[in-house]
């Protein structure tokens, strides 16, 4: 009998890294695609493929040698922090969190999206709480995460009726290295006052391997607007009434969740 078979990106850490596991000990085959090696190599059913998701060629390719195969899970994790403000950043730094962040997981879901209908699947994409809410900082993470939101929203009602199960994760802190990677990218994160309340919380989030067996268990109930943490509900509920009662943004560094 042939085993499910899912696919996750950003598999070399974090999340994807916990998803990746998770899935193999419930007897699923895993393809677990990121741009760093992933540390798989004693795991069995878990095949690594190392690129990066802003390599449309790469991820059709890695799909046709799946041709025929139906996919019953795809995991579309792959993200960044993006680090910078808004007048601040460069069109480079702008466009690199548009590649990744939300061209990355919608190339995923195109190259994979006949084998998933093959199988009637469930495609999961990795968006953010930050999608959201409102608060000071992180405007390339928030544009780019807000932005892959308004898109799963209409591919939701342009593939209804095909068979695809589509959800939007939408976590609150989860551990990760996801702040500490974007440090090393800019220098100027290690004084930034965002950053360090991020690093504050990340040391008290909830870890990736508890978080990804909750997603798991939850998979088969789970809504589209799939809000993983009750304490981030608040503040969207606050920035909501913002918009329509106050007009401006509420939110201060104090009131952030």
């Amino acid at each position: 009998m042939t085993r499910p078979l899912a696919v996750v990106t950003g598999a070399a850490s974090g999340i994807g890294l916990a998803l990746s596991t998770e899935l193999s000990k419930r007897d699923v085959d895993v393809i677990a695609i990121d741009k760093d090696p992933c540390p798989f190599a004693s795991m069995p059913g878990i095949t690594a493929a190392q690129f990066d998701i802003r390599d449309t060629s790469a991820m059709q390719a890695l799909a046709e040698t799946y041709a025929g195969r139906p996919l019953d899970y795809l995991f579309a994790n792959a993200g960044i922090a993006a680090p910078g403000s808004v007048f601040g950043a460069s069109d480079d730094d702008w466009q690199r969190a548009w590649a990744v962040n939300t061209m990355g997981p919608l190339n995923t879901l195109r190259c994979w999206w006949p084998h998933l209908k093959a199988a009637g699947g469930t495609a999961v994409v990795t968006a953010s709480a930050a999608a959201l809410l409102t608060y000071p900082g992180a405007p390339l993470y928030r544009a780019s995460k807000a932005a892959l939101l308004s898109m799963l929203e209409s591919l939701y009602y342009e593939t209804q009726g095909s068979g695809v199960s589509l959800h939007v994760l939408c976590p609150g802190m989860v551990r990760s290295n996801i702040i500490a990677n974007a440090k090393k990218e800019d220098a100027a994160m290690q004084s930034d006052r965002l950053t360090t309340m991020l690093e504050h919380a990340m040391r008290a989030a909830e870890p990736a391997e508890h978080f990804a067996r909750r997603v798991l268990d939850g998979l088969d109930s789970a809504p589209f607007y799939w809000l993983t943490h009750d304490k981030t509900v608040g503040a969207m509920e606050k920035r909501h009434h913002a918009l329509v009662i106050e007009g401006r943004p509420p939110v201060t560094f104090e009131d952030m969740p």
